[in-house]
């Protein structure tokens, strides 16, 4: 009997370096899940309507995806104009009436108090749709968590312009035309992972810009992307999916925060990691 107590002894050994291992990785479990969040599925409606609030819909206005920059880049620092354009993009807005103005001077333009438009093309006359500023409104609120500031005029994109009066917005062809110069743009977006932690939604994806057949890391500052341009002179279809996004890709974290009020999220910040 008297051998039998350092076997027992080494037993009692091993068990408590087995639960002290298994406390240190359950320590570790809560610790990342504290960090990181719990996952949520990538797929879901509320992660794609999240992800989609910039979307390549928006590259002809808006000044473009702004989010995808070589640094920080925070909702409040965002012009109210290229905020409200994206909102008034979103929105399925309905016309509450539509009015026709005529240009009085030769130059094609149509003043009407503060508002400028141009005239259709061919005519004397400038047609201007009327929106309610409430519908609008009430996407940006959605999408910024706050409501915006009133401002004039904003841009809707390169041609269009909606000018503020009373609680509507008029819209019509801006007097200004701003042209997009240089080679046609292709964007490829894929989502790799997306977490909840606290009020958060957390969304994680990688982008490539594409201009002739260069792949760049950003579509702000345009920063070269050489091992991605490398790789798609060797791809024969010439097809980016997603397996070459998570390979080549620059990875972007996107947050978004819930608004109490009515349990929608907001975008908050985009960041390259």
């Amino acid at each position: 009997m008297a051998q039998e107590k350092p076997l027992k002894k080494e037993n009692d050994t091993f068990l408590i370096f087995l639960i002290i291992i298994l406390i240190v990785i359950a320590i570790i479990l809560i610790a990342f899940k504290l960090i990181n969040g719990k996952s949520i599925d990538p797929e879901s409606e509320e992660v794609t309507l999240l992800h989609n609030y910039f979307s390549t819909d928006d590259l002809g206005n808006c000044e473009g995806l702004f989010n995808y920059s070589d640094g920080v880049v925070e909702a409040k620092k965002v012009k109210t104009e290229n905020k409200l354009c994206l909102a008034y993009h979103k929105v399925e807005l309905e016309n509450e009436e539509e009015v026709t103005y005529k240009a009085k001077e030769k130059d094609g333009l149509c003043n009407s108090e503060d508002m400028t438009f141009k005239t259709e093309e061919g005519t004397k006359e400038c047609k201007v749709n009327i929106y309610k500023k409430d519908e609008v409104e009430k996407k940006y609120l959605e999408m910024f968590g706050s409501n915006p500031e009133e401002i004039e005029s904003f841009k809707t994109d390169g041609f269009h312009i909606c000018y503020l009066k009373d609680d509507s917005y008029y819209c019509g062809l801006s007097d200004e035309v701003t042209y997009t110069v240089g080679s046609d743009i292709a964007i490829y977006r894929g989502i790799k992972k997306a977490n909840q932690k606290g009020d958060e939604i957390i969304i994680y994806d990688y982008f490539i810009k594409m201009v002739e057949e260069k792949c760049y890391s950003s579509y702000v500052s345009g920063e070269y992307n050489s091992k991605c341009s490398d790789a798609y002179k060797d791809l024969n279809d010439k097809k980016i999916d997603f397996s070459f996004m998570k390979k080549y890709g620059s990875l972007y974290k996107h947050i978004y925060k819930k608004n109490k009020d009515n349990n929608t999220y907001y975008w908050v910040r985009s960041e390259k990691i």
